[in-house]
């Protein structure tokens, strides 16, 4: 960035609309931070945090009459998530800003805003081919019957249903969306607490509410990798939430704007989650 720092009030309520702009578009598309567990690391020295994750023990039987117990080993083993560093950069120049019948500041914050959240949603998708249980194959289109699989095999290892999801491809959910309107799903919810929720929310089958992500990847072939999971599948470090700042730069006549945050995601427990390979091609 450049060396002039410019204080005066045009430069704060840039800021501010900037700034506002951002923080409302990150938190309204920021769909898969609201599906895992976040652990606020702000104010904490270091970028790594260390999550013990206990073991569940297994089926107990009934006890004789004096019969003294055994120890069960339940200490926890340490999954660390690190945090890293994300940000974009953005230049508005004087000529812009007084030329256009448009908010410039409030659309440059959408637009950083919007891809700090892209970034966000990201790393946890990316978690979803390291997986080892998979009940899909990346020839086949996704359907019902995988999804009825998946939870099937979650609830198969004790896992909780109220906090199950599915998380899709977009072009994967195509045969899924056909399935539910035919079937007169009605896919809204008054508990969706936000517009990214809202928008991407596809359904419920047998308790689990599926919501679609552009951010999960597609190969050549075409295919992705979808996932159901238990909240408690997945963590996510908060290092740093959004951060708008703004600079001067006289020399051309304008201001950089730069948005970054810092953060990062590990699955915890790989009993919790089930990946579904499938076709990502609607032909």
């Amino acid at each position: 960035m450049a060396n002039e720092l410019d204080t005066g009030n045009s430069a704060g309520q840039l800021f501010e609309n900037i700034t506002q702009a951002a923080q409302f578009t990150l938190n309204e598309n920021a769909l898969l931070r609201n599906l895992v567990t976040v652990y606020d690391m702000q104010g904490t020295p270091g970028l790594t945090a260390s999550v013990p994750v206990y073991p569940k023990l297994g089926a107990l039987t009934a006890l004789t009459a004096g019969a003294d117990l055994s120890n069960s080993d339940v200490a926890a083993t340490a999954v660390d998530i690190e945090a890293k560093e994300f940000g974009a950069m953005a230049t508005i120049q004087d000529i812009v800003v007084e030329s256009s019948p448009l908010s410039v500041a409030q659309d440059t914050g959408k637009v950083l805003g919007d891809a700090v959240a892209q970034a966000m949603d990201e790393v946890i998708v990316d978690l979803f081919s390291s997986a080892t249980t998979d009940v899909g194959t990346s020839a086949g289109e996704l359907t019902i019957d995988q999804i009825l699989k998946a939870a099937a095999t979650l609830r198969n290892k004790s896992v909780p249903m109220d906090e199950v999801v599915a998380v899709v491809n977009p072009l994967a959910a195509y045969n899924l969306k056909k399935t539910l309107l035919n079937s007169g799903t009605n896919p809204s919810s008054n508990d969706l607490v936000n517009t990214a929720a809202r928008n991407y929310f596809l359904g419920r089958v047998a308790g689990v509410d599926i919501y679609e992500s552009a951010s999960t990847d597609i190969d050549g072939t075409p295919s992705t990798i979808n996932a159901v999971f238990h909240k408690g599948a997945i963590g996510m470090v908060m290092k740093r939430d959004l951060r708008i700042a703004t600079q001067r730069d006289e020399s051309i006549r304008g201001f950089e704007v730069v948005a970054s945050a810092a953060f990062g995601a590990a699955i915890l427990d790989d009993n919790k989650i089930v990946k579904i390979a499938s076709d990502a091609s609607i032909d």
